[in-house]
């Protein structure tokens, strides 16, 4: 990790030697393709050097990553999108896509920092498990209430724990019957109104 001295505007150096082996001058310590992973994650930029030649091989180095990803079995590359991303590289139009790839993903991140910033919106903040749970026994207590109106007019259905003549939680039967119960009596009432009209 850098220290809080170092430049942020400046993307820290990692030199890679002969011997694969990553050196982060900015904490003077060797590292590994997954130490540089979570540089990633964490928004810190860097660039790998060849040791030896100073040559900029920060590519290859993020594509082994993507590939220790890919072994994982984290799959996110489709076959087809490797195949032609293959097939380019031969027909030299490499530069064109990798603008157009670099973009892509721009939008694609932005799009997704949207999203999710709608999403805390929407659930002002809070647990969205306890929001969505909150809104489906609302939702029951509706519905409760408008098959109250059907059983008995002029009232509203008050839920209530399903239970026996005995006062103890019904059985599975039990409660079908009782559903079965009261659904003959709302076709009754309703068959009725349709009379009066």
């Amino acid at each position: 990790m850098p220290s809080d001295n170092i430049n942020d505007d400046e993307p820290i150096i990692i030199k890679k030697y002969a011997n694969r082996r990553l050196y982060n001058t900015a904490t003077a310590s060797f590292v590994t393709l997954d130490n540089l992973h979570d540089m990633v994650k964490s928004g810190q930029t860097f660039t790998v050097q060849d040791a030896k030649t100073g040559r900029d091989i920060t590519c290859s180095v993020l594509a082994q990553i993507l590939t220790e990803e890919e072994i994982k079995g984290h799959n996110m590359l489709p076959l087809n999108y490797l195949r032609q991303v293959l097939k380019a590289y031969s027909e030299g139009v490499g530069p064109q896509l990798s603008t157009y790839l670099d973009q892509s993903m721009d939008t694609f991140a932005a799009n997704q920092q949207q999203l999710m910033q709608q999403m805390q919106h929407m659930f002002g903040g809070t647990n969205a498990v306890e929001q969505m749970a909150d809104i489906g026994r609302r939702n029951m207590e509706m519905f409760q209430n408008s098959v109250g109106m059907f059983t008995n007019p002029g009232t509203q259905a008050k839920p209530e724990a399903p239970s026996n003549s005995r006062g103890k939680p019904e059985n599975r039967e039990e409660e079908v019957e009782r559903l079965k119960a009261q659904l003959a009596d709302i076709q009754q009432k309703l068959d009725s109104l349709s009379a009066e009209q």
